[in-house]
């Protein structure tokens, strides 16, 4: 080998050396800044569980609206809620949720032993949004843990049915109202978000109402005698009213929408033996492999 071909070889390997020591020692010089940053943190908030993952990432979606990209963070569930931090030399705040502002969490896949999602939905300021947390696996069962000890009882009820977990939306839909000829008039149109829970109806990006889905009754489909042509109904009451929306698939969303308000009135999934180690694996069944997260467009 021509001594010049040595000499470069050599050179590049202290190069790729001295990178790597630089990289090593900035990674040691942030983590020290971190755990001084995070002991002030977990003071201050009384935390419950303090996860600085290298792997951990988060992303936030409006309903409707497009999603965040994914980011890196420092996540604290403190007695009243959970805060996420950037995982960076200022560690500034980025996101603080009240406990009270969950509607429901779940995990739309069972553990597996990389990565593992889990989906919040927030109703804040009269919005809806959903939160998306990625841990892996250790630290997901560790976050699971911390948030039901926070989280209202009827949360915790709803995160032990089985999947699959039905999202369905935002779709566009016209109220309706009947007159007594059996015309059909529509008002503007709106969205209507169908989660695990409840059935959101939404206007130019604000919650107008949620209707929780174990209230829900009499669902059915209807055609549109004065104009057959037109899309059909999706019919049902709630919290003694009745209500009616015209949307192109008002068959399928109604389907959808018997499901999810049939679900919520599931017990929820009980081992019938249980040891300490597998307490935090919360009810994980080879159930169907169910995709509907990804949404639904009529």
């Amino acid at each position: 080998m021509p001594p010049i071909l040595v000499l470069l070889l050599c050179l590049t390997g202290i190069a790729i050396v001295g990178v790597l020591v630089v990289a090593i020692r900035r990674a040691i010089r942030l983590q020290q800044a971190l755990n001084v940053r995070l002991k002030a943190i977990e003071v201050a908030e009384g935390a419950i569980l303090t996860l600085q993952s290298w792997t951990g990432r988060w992303q936030h979606k409006p309903i409707p609206g497009a999603e965040t990209p994914w980011k890196p963070f420092i996540l604290v569930v403190a007695p009243g809620g959970i805060v996420l931090y950037d995982r960076d030399w200022q560690a500034a705040e980025r996101l603080r949720l009240n406990i009270g502002a969950v509607r429901w969490f779940g995990r739309p896949q069972k553990y597996s032993n990389g990565d593992n999602d889990i989906w919040l939905h927030l109703e804040q300021d009269g919005a809806w949004s959903i939160l998306k947390i990625r841990l892996w696996r250790d630290d997901m069962q560790a976050f699971v843990r911390a948030l039901k000890s926070i989280a209202a009882p009827e949360l915790v009820t709803a995160y032990r049915r089985a999947r699959p977990y039905i999202h369905i939306g935002p779709v566009k839909a016209h109220p309706a109202t009947q007159d007594i000829h059996g015309a059909w008039t529509l008002d503007p149109p709106l969205d209507l978000y169908l989660m695990p829970r409840f059935l959101v109806i939404l206007r130019d990006d604000r919650v107008v109402r949620t209707l929780p889905l174990e209230v829900v009754q009499g669902i059915g489909v209807r055609k549109r005698l004065d104009q057959p042509n037109a899309a059909g109904l999706v019919t049902f009451r709630a919290e003694d009213e009745p209500f009616a929306f015209a949307l192109p698939s008002y068959e399928l969303f109604a389907e959808f929408l018997a499901d999810a308000a049939k679900r919520t009135l599931e017990a929820p999934l009980e081992r019938k033996q249980k040891g300490k180690e597998d307490e935090d694996y919360d009810y994980d069944y080879d159930e169907a492999d169910f995709r509907l997260e990804e949404g639904y467009d009529a």
